[in-house]
């Protein structure tokens, strides 16, 4: 495993670039190999674990996740659009903001669909729930339980403490997880070159996994505030602090990626309703 020791920290300067798409001169350096990512203050933002998913795992799962076929209406800043505020069923306006449409019908003839698997935590609009997604479709979860418990058992072994910290969380609400991992939530985005954004429902002081799949050449995710980019291919695992600005250059071909994580106020749901 090898070891890079960050010496500057650009955190004012990629704040700017937020709603932006990443560009190669973002970055200074690309990881490719196995490698932990240590910040000048001693912070892990990232871990690149190279061919560790066996082909057995992913290539169903691609095959069942690229199904999916929802546009990513709430995702303005990941697809680099504006946001309005969503109009709810009665007339008044929700804490939820959309995608303009007509960036969506863009996104629609370029193929973007997202779907979210697992569970969500409570807001304004609706309390702790499954997924509609996993209700209508269990079969996307259920198939995949081994993806999901080998991504598990990566994160423990890498990044043992920040494993710690979100079992304990989801070891509070055992109802609300899948299987007996520290996720609570699978998120697949396929086709879209994201935008530099944070993730703000994830659990704040702990990893994201994320994994892509599929044909395609490209799609580095770069981590803005650091200058990295990383160059990570069907069969890796990419663990990072979801809270960093990040997104993607552009790639050609068919890309999917799935994002394992926990939802930042899932133990405030207390006995499952599902």
């Amino acid at each position: 495993m090898r070891t890079l020791l960050l010496k500057h920290d650009y955190k004012e300067a990629a704040a700017a670039l937020k709603g932006q798409h990443p560009a190669p001169s973002h970055a200074d350096q690309t990881i490719n190999t196995d490698t932990v990512v240590i910040a000048p203050d001693a912070s892990i933002p990232a871990v690149l674990l190279k061919q560790k998913i066996d082909p057995a795992l992913y290539v169903p799962a691609y095959e069942l996740w690229n199904t999916v076929d929802e546009l990513p209406s709430n995702r303005a800043t990941a697809v680099g659009s504006p946001s309005l505020p969503r109009l709810k069923n009665d007339g008044t306006l929700s804490e939820r903001r959309v995608v303009p449409e007509d960036v969506l019908r863009v996104l629609d003839e370029q193929g973007v669909r997202h779907g979210i698997l697992g569970y969500l935590d409570a807001t304004a609009d609706q309390p702790c729930h499954k997924t509609p997604l996993t209700i209508a479709r269990p079969e996307l979860l259920d198939r995949n339980e081994p993806l999901v418990v080998r991504v598990d058992e990566l994160y423990a072994q890498f990044m043992p403490n920040c494993y710690a910290a979100q079992r304990a969380v989801v070891d509070r609400v055992p109802c609300w997880r899948l299987w007996n991992t520290a996720f609570t939530t699978v998120y697949i985005i396929k086709k879209l070159r994201s935008a530099y954004h944070p993730d703000h429902g994830n659990l704040r002081g702990v990893m994201s996994a994320i994994m892509p799949m599929g044909r395609f050449t490209g799609g580095e995710l770069i981590l803005a505030r650091w200058r990295i980019s990383i160059a990570y291919k069907p069969g890796d695992l990419l663990l990072f602090n979801p809270q960093e600005l990040h997104g993607n250059l552009p790639f050609e071909g068919e890309r999917l990626s799935a994002i394992f994580y926990c939802e930042r106020r899932i133990a405030d749901c207390g006995d499952c309703g599902q």
